[in-house]
């Protein structure tokens, strides 16, 4: 009889306990654990290695050393710019679909690009491509790094971005016209990721705008429509349905007349900030006339891109 009374009693205390920890506020705090930070992080969208349609770590940029790293990637990947060996698989997942057009069989369609038409155009920038100098910008912010270099038929730009475990390349453009641009520096090197990702996505547009013959006039309006976002590429040039059929979603033939509006006669390009985001792009045409526009700037999709929301008179 006292056996039973005995086990009576510590099974209520037992359930008294029970009940106190299932209550709000009491028994041990869970204690966290780095499964639940990893978790965390995927839903704030922050990853230990930042990939493509993600936000960069926003650090100072920094010159880069061009015998290693990214630094060397790019020098390898201009050089075979110009011996024409360069690869579609050397470019990032965005850019590769907007010069690697036109596409014509299904396969090609159901992946957004062909790659045989993105190494044509690699070729075809790649062919006046040649006597490469010294690199008169070569940074990084992060993800992000930027190159600004001059070859024997003008000024080369390039931006490389990363992608899981590999540098890409997302922006490679050519200018025969000589462009200058002021941005805030702090021991020859740009204050601000921003400062330096937008100076450079300003001065590369403007300057293959206005480009006279350093990129053939179809692969430089393919690269001209690439740093225009989608809605202002269709506001300028609305695609017809045989562009629709070829991937496009604008009419090259209609772009190309919008750039000769704004870029022919072009003899050098000045670049300057005019606000958020915002540069006053200066061009002196044959004779000494000069257009001004401003070009407005929004945040792309890829590590570090800036695309063109308007430019305007």
């Amino acid at each position: 009889m006292k056996t039973h009374k005995r086990f009576r009693s510590v099974a209520a205390i037992v359930l008294a306990v029970g009940v106190l920890v299932a209550l709000p506020g009491c028994g041990p705090k869970p204690q966290p654990n780095k499964s639940d930070k990893k978790d965390k992080d995927k839903k704030d969208g922050t990853t230990p290695n930042p990939i493509a349609n993600t936000t960069p770590e926003i650090k100072t940029p920094e010159k880069i050393d061009t015998k290693e790293g990214v630094g060397k990637d790019a020098v390898d990947f201009l050089s075979a710019v110009g011996a024409g060996t360069a690869k579609a698989s050397q470019l990032s997942s965005g850019f590769v679909k907007l010069v690697g057009l036109p596409v014509v069989f299904d396969s090609d369609k159901a992946k957004g690009f062909s790659t045989d038409a993105a190494e044509t155009w690699l070729r075809a920038v790649g062919a006046k491509f040649s006597g490469m100098g010294p690199m008169a910008e070569s940074s990084q912010a992060g993800d992000v790094a930027v190159f600004r270099g001059s070859f024997t038929g003008g000024t080369y730009y390039l931006r490389m971005i990363r992608e899981g475990s590999a540098w890409k390349v997302d922006w490679l453009s050519m200018s025969s016209v000589p462009s200058t641009s002021a941005t805030v520096t702090v021991g020859g090197v740009a204050a601000t990721a921003d400062a330096l990702l937008q100076t450079f996505a300003a001065t590369a547009i403007a300057s293959a705008i206005c480009d006279k013959d350093a990129m053939p006039k179809d692969q430089r309006i393919a690269v001209v429509a690439a740093a225009l976002t989608p809605a202002y590429r269709k506001s300028l040039a609305s695609p017809f349905d045989g562009d629709k059929d070829k991937g496009y979603d604008y009419s090259p033939a209609q772009l190309g007349l919008k750039l000769a509006e704004i870029g022919s006669g072009a003899e050098s390009v000045s670049v300057s900030p005019a606000g958020d985001a915002t540069f006053k792009v200066e061009i002196t045409k044959a004779g000494g006339g000069k257009m001004t526009h401003t070009v407005k700037l929004v945040k792309g999709t890829t590590l570090g891109q800036w695309l063109v929301e308007s430019i305007s008179p």
